[in-house]
């Protein structure tokens, strides 16, 4: 946590800088090289920087904004245990730049599902009431990738419909067998992804189901690292929140 906190302090002051790349060029190779290295936060927020200077010349290009709103879902992510106004402040700017890719390619799903995710964890730090509003604007969002590409980001829509079924009041839509539906069938499209043996544990152990929890969580701890390559520091991060939910579990 320390090392979050601190990065928190390097980043704010990382942009309050000039604004000038500080790594010495805008390329493609050094902005994609970045990215490659985002799970040290602070490379991930000079890859915040290259893409930026990117968009400079291209406003509209796709790839580069939505690594923009990944990279801030990343960040957010990585500083809401230490500093919940940062992460906000990350997500609502990753919001921003989904919104951008969807609107320069429609027909593409990632601007949508990244926006959807960002604008659900700004929700869930926000309380109660801003989720339960909140919640139906990912969920269309997430409607709209299952139309265009179901898989997308290994099972990513069939991920969000089992936490939205399994956090959800029973009163307002909530229904442990339609989370449970959804996540087998996420496992199903990626059963490499920690992250959807991940959130079909939270809906069986919901459920009262321990043990199939138990089992999900064993094979997220069991996918390599490495398993897929466009996500490897999100695996890192999905792997050690199912050995903590393993632990309360087996307490």
């Amino acid at each position: 946590m320390r090392k979050t906190a601190l990065f928190a302090a390097l980043f704010a002051a990382f942009l309050g800088a000039s604004g000038e790349i500080a790594f010495g060029g805008g390329s493609r190779e050094t902005a994609d090289a970045l990215w490659n290295s985002r799970e040290d936060l602070v490379k991930a927020g000079e890859a915040v920087l290259a893409y930026e200077s990117l968009l400079k010349e291209n406003p509209k290009d796709y790839d580069s904004l939505l690594r923009l709103s990944r990279l801030h879902y990343w960040i957010g992510q990585n500083l809401e245990p230490t500093s919940s106004k940062e992460a906000i402040s990350h997500y609502n700017k990753g919001r921003e730049y989904g919104m951008s890719a969807a609107a320069a390619a429609p027909d593409r799903p990632g601007g949508y599902f990244f926006e959807g995710a960002n604008l659900a964890r700004v929700n869930n730090l926000k309380g109660t009431l801003s989720n339960l509003y909140g919640i139906r604007v990912v969920k269309k969002m997430n409607e709209k990738v299952a139309q265009i590409e179901p898989a997308y980001f290994h099972g990513g829509p069939d991920r969000f419909f089992c936490a939205y079924y399994t956090k959800l009041p029973g009163i307002l839509g909530g229904d442990l067998s339609k989370a449970i539906a959804h996540g087998r069938k996420a496992v199903g499209v990626q059963p490499s992804y920690a992250g959807n043996h991940l959130f079909l544990a939270e809906a069986y152990r919901k459920d009262g189901k321990n043990d199939l929890a138990r089992k999900e969580l064993e094979a997220a701890l069991a996918a390599p690292d490495n398993a897929l390559p466009d996500a490897i520091p999100e695996q890192r991060l999905e792997k050690r929140r199912a050995a903590a939910l393993l632990k309360k579990i087996s307490r």
